[in-house]
């Protein structure tokens, strides 16, 4: 079992939403999508990569940005889409995202199967 915690400033993010390049190698087109239609697009995507960092830290890999995806199942819940199938089966994941206005944080909690 692994705990993965990051902290990012969402100021940050503010001029990367209008990068291209950075939003697609960090996003998916479908997490993208998804803060689209969030109130607030900086936060939205600030936080996801926060729940990237925690990932990462928690498994033997170094899996890119944009093969790990964080989205919310039915009832809201952040659940981890790892897209590299050669390990995507190996890990659990448990996240927990919060942000406020200045800062987004994510925790992960990763257990390998």
């Amino acid at each position: 079992m692994q705990i993965g915690l990051d902290i990012v400033e969402i100021s940050r993010f503010k001029g990367m939403v209008k990068k291209t390049n950075f939003l697609r190698n960090v996003f998916t087109e479908l997490e993208q999508t998804t803060c689209d239609k969030k109130i607030d697009l900086v936060q939205s995507l600030a936080v996801r990569y926060a729940a990237k960092e925690a990932v990462r830290k928690t498994i033997e890999y170094n899996v890119k940005y944009n093969c790990i995806e964080i989205l919310n199942n039915p009832d809201g819940k952040p659940i981890v889409n790892i897209l590299d199938q050669s390990i995507k089966d190996r890990y659990e994941f448990q996240l927990s995202l919060s942000h406020t206005t200045e800062y987004a944080a994510a925790i992960c909690l990763t257990i390998t199967k």
